[in-house]
């Protein structure tokens, strides 16, 4: 392998081609599921609040219960994976989406605050879908397609959280919501991901006969692998910061309400899936998932700039359709670096270690956002999101010059 073929992608030859093909249908397959599994927990996302208030919650509570989910998922994240590289990848998308289905299925009939943040404990702790997801589209991939294939599962995600929380809204109701209808919905959702799963979706073939880790953690002791889930890290926690101030700048800005704010966001959405169903893929083939990291810091850090220069709602689309590319190229782009960065045997135990990182920032990103906000000034997360992400600018600047020699050697 030539020295820097991380940066373009050794080139496909016949048996790629091949495999290319009879794995798409694989891979569309699990970005289907994929799209219905998250419809599911986008039904629930709006109604959540509103079911804390009505069990007796104080409102200041009521970020509390998707961190209670962030949090759960920090512990559930590596195991799903780690046991995904011991069993195999189908049996445990089938055994998370199941367990999931009880999650909602609890959630339906809650009465009490400890139920509903202990059914919401339990849908975190079996989110291990993404991870096994990731783990499979890493299997059935050649180097030069996984970026492709993880950003179709990028796309899905995306889509199915376009679709699900005004779905999720309507079922509710109106004056005299019904907080059962949605949980239902969404179980019924992951239900059809998991009946796909068991009638299309094959077992892959893997690609290393070696024994997996005892410990998912284990893949925590490769430098490489550290060193990019503190890339990934930083990134989503100004990202969860941004993400939780957007709504209350925009309203204490411009008066924007709810609906407005939707549309943004619905709008990022649509830019997301768009950069992730393909623009992704031509920017790794051109480039390298090294130099998109890079890339996208700098596309991140610069949002953070434009939103400070804002002075009318309508210039609003420009950060927001900055922000949607960034992390529509991060995120396939890490996911595709880091399964060709691990080991074989811990690939699926290294993506869980990545979504566990990703959970975490989105536990603390809100916080720190919220206090910068309320305590230093309306625009002080944006600056301090724009020195951070300077800081993983450079820091994915000095990585990305790691890896060709990393992968020459493991070649």
């Amino acid at each position: 392998m030539r020295p820097h073929a991380l940066h373009r992608g050794p080139e496909p030859n016949s048996r790629d081609v091949i495999l290319s093909v009879t794995n798409t249908r694989s891979i569309l397959i699990l970005a289907l599921a994929m799209a219905a599994n998250i419809v599911g927990l986008g039904i629930v996302v709006p109604v959540l609040p509103f079911q804390v208030t009505a069990l007796g919650g104080q409102s200041g509570a009521v970020p509390l219960i998707f961190s209670a989910f962030s949090m759960a998922a920090i512990l559930g994240a590596p195991f799903w994976g780690w046991l995904s590289d011991r069993v195999g990848r189908k049996p445990v998308l089938l055994t998370s989406a199941l367990l999931t289905i009880l999650s909602y299925i609890w959630l339906a009939h809650v009465e009490s605050l400890t139920a509903i943040y202990a059914s919401r404990i339990l849908a975190g702790l079996s989110a291990g879908w993404f991870t096994a997801s990731a783990a499979y589209v890493a299997d059935v991939t050649t180097d030069a397609e996984r970026a492709k294939g993880m950003g179709f599962l990028g796309a899905a995600f995306g889509a199915g959280f376009t679709v699900g929380p005004g779905l999720g809204a309507w079922l509710a109701g109106g004056a005299i919501p019904d907080y059962a209808v949605p949980a239902y919905a969404a179980a019924v959702a992951t239900l059809v991901s998991a009946l796909l799963v068991i009638a299309v979706l094959r077992e892959p073939v893997r690609k290393s006969d070696e024994r997996p880790v005892r410990f998912a953690t284990e893949a925590l002791k490769d430098a490489d692998v550290s060193l990019l889930l503190i890339l990934h890290f930083a990134v989503h926690l100004v990202f969860t910061a941004m993400e939780g101030v957007f709504a209350i700048w925009a309203a204490t800005k411009f008066g924007l309400g709810a609906r407005e704010v939707g549309y943004y966001l619905a709008f990022s959405g649509l830019v997301t899936v768009i950069v992730q169903g393909g623009v992704v893929r031509r920017a790794v083939s051109a480039l390298g998932e090294g130099w998109v990291l890079v890339m996208a810091a700098g596309i991140l850090a610069v949002v953070m700039l434009t939103v400070l220069m804002i002075e009318t709602p309508l210039m609003i689309l420009l950060p927001m359709g900055l922000l949607a590319v960034g992390m529509g190229l991060h995120n396939p782009a890490m996911q595709s670096l880091l399964s060709k960065v691990a080991p074989a045997r811990m690939k699926g135990g290294t993506l869980g270690n990545l979504q566990s990182s990703q959970s975490l920032a989105r536990v603390l990103g809100p916080v720190w956002g919220a206090a910068a906000f309320s305590v230093i000034g309306v625009e002080s997360p944006f600056l301090i999101g724009f020195v951070v992400l300077g800081g993983a600018f450079i820091f994915a600047l000095v990585l990305t010059r790691r890896f060709p020699k990393r992968v020459a050697e493991d070649a």
